[in-house]
């Protein structure tokens, strides 16, 4: 036998929501006319639906007097209940409009979080004292699906994202160590193509890109000892550890670059990609979601 929860459930796709709008809407107003009016229909569609509700229940619900229609008995009796569930849809929702409608959910390449989004979240923070930012770091665009986040930092530009897409930043390829591994290296200040060779070469996967670097002139080369991450951050943080040299973003290495955890190894710069900010379908409707994608867009670095 089902349960009143598992019948209740059940009847729910089968609510006659725009019937029930209609009968509320003719008692609110007094005419067939005025409630056409307030729910941007025609009158024979007000009656239309009326019509519908009464073969559902089995009772007349409008009286026809003079020119005019009254409600029945039953249909006042009936409007008292269909008010009270109304309200309560309407004060559920405005609750559920409001809570989500603070809630701006972030998902962002922990790399570009830390070095750009973060310093500039708190210039928007303070303009958006009624919102609340929740913020999740991912390794691929796809991590996380499009109803898990309103803006979504990423990257390089993968297929099949819906919403909106801006472009940010522009990158960048650079290869960087620790600075102990260039101590033994005498004047240089980078390391030769044998030293190079000798070291481990630490490269992230999926998030950055996977570009190899050339093996011609002193640019970082695959050889069989190599460390994958799927991480930008664990790569740097390992790579700052002294493991070996690691292919990276110059937005990613930036703050390690500027606190001397990490040097450049070598001067060889490879063209990367451009990082970009998504807006969910969800995001659209949340106005500090919508604000923060257009603004984040505006802060890119101008050519």
């Amino acid at each position: 036998m089902a349960s009143t929860r598992e019948a209740s459930t059940a009847s729910v796709p089968d609510l006659p929501i725009h019937e029930l709008l209609a009968l509320e809407a003719v008692s609110r107003l007094g005419s067939v006319q005025a409630a056409a009016d307030a729910l941007h229909v025609t009158p024979s569609g007000i009656s239309h639906r009326i019509g519908s509700l009464e073969r559902k229940i089995g009772a007349a619900l409008l009286l026809r007097k003079g020119r005019g229609v009254e409600l029945s008995a039953v249909a006042m009796d009936y409007v008292g209940a269909v008010r009270q569930g109304l309200a309560d849809l309407s004060t559920s929702t405005q609750a559920l409009r409001q809570g989500e409608h603070r809630i701006v959910r972030i998902a962002t390449a922990a790399a570009v979080g830390n070095s750009w989004l973060l310093p500039l979240l708190r210039q928007f923070i303070d303009k958006e004292v009624d919102a609340t930012f929740e913020i999740a770091t991912v390794a691929t665009a796809d991590e996380l699906p499009s109803d898990r986040w309103d803006i979504l930092i990423h990257y390089g530009a993968p297929r099949g994202h819906a919403g909106r897409r801006r472009p940010l930043l522009a990158d960048q390829l650079i290869t960087v160590c620790a600075p102990g591994l260039l101590a033994g290296n005498g004047r240089s200040r980078s390391l030769s193509r044998r030293q190079l060779d000798a070291l481990p070469t630490l490269r992230l996967l999926q998030l950055e890109s996977p570009r190899r670097p050339p093996r011609t002139g002193s640019a970082a080369a695959a050889v069989a000892a190599q460390l994958v991450f799927d991480d930008a951050i664990c790569m740097l943080e390992a790579a700052a550890s002294g493991a070996g040299v690691a292919l990276a973003t110059e937005t990613a290495a930036g703050p390690y670059l500027a606190a001397g955890r990490l040097v450049k190894a070598t001067p060889d710069v490879l063209p990367g990609q451009r990082y970009f900010v998504d807006l969910s379908d969800a995001g659209q409707f949340k106005p500090s979601a919508a604000r923060l994608f257009h603004w984040l867009a505006e802060q890119r670095p101008r050519p």
